[in-house]
């Protein structure tokens, strides 16, 4: 059973580690065809690129663009949309939990982006290396830092 799950585990991280098909960081597969513009009614899920609202289903990651991906509200479930977001903008992170970060540097790497932070959470501040990565399968972002727990988050929009 324990060989069992230690398979799973792996497939499901190797299934996370493929690039994209398009070249574009974590861009949809190349299929060849057009495909119909997504439409939703105007909510909190809307993000906005270029100047123009586009709809985003609700719990979908939000799609590459002018902005990083990882700009907007997230939480660690769609319920806590509302009550409990994480607050990413280009340059800075909030959470719920009162921790805040201020990027120095934003890299874009395979799979998501590496942000070079200063971060506060229940001490002085201190600099970090935040890992934010997206599992497209699962529809998350996957959070990683020494300073502040990390964690999985889904979709919640983007002020418009």
């Amino acid at each position: 059973m324990r060989t069992l799950w230690t398979i799973a585990c792996l497939a499901i991280l190797a299934a996370c580690n493929k690039g994209p098909a398009t070249g574009e960081p974590n861009g949809p597969l190349a299929t060849g065809r057009a495909e119909a513009p997504a439409t939703a009614p105007a909510d909190a899920n809307n993000q906005v690129s270029g100047g123009e609202a586009t709809a985003v289903e609700a719990g979908a990651l939000p799609p590459p663009g002018p902005l990083p991906r990882f700009v907007g509200k997230w939480a660690a479930d769609q319920k806590s949309c509302e009550s409990a977001p994480w607050q990413f903008t280009q340059s800075t992170l909030r959470t719920p939990a009162g921790s805040s970060c201020s990027f120095d540097q934003v890299s874009q790497v395979p799979g998501g982006y590496d942000v070079k932070a200063t971060c506060t959470a229940k001490g002085p501040p201190a600099t970090d290396t935040l890992e934010i990565r997206f599992a497209e399968s699962a529809k998350a972002m996957l959070f990683k830092s020494k300073v502040i727990a990390g964690t999985g988050l889904v979709f919640c929009g983007r002020d418009v």
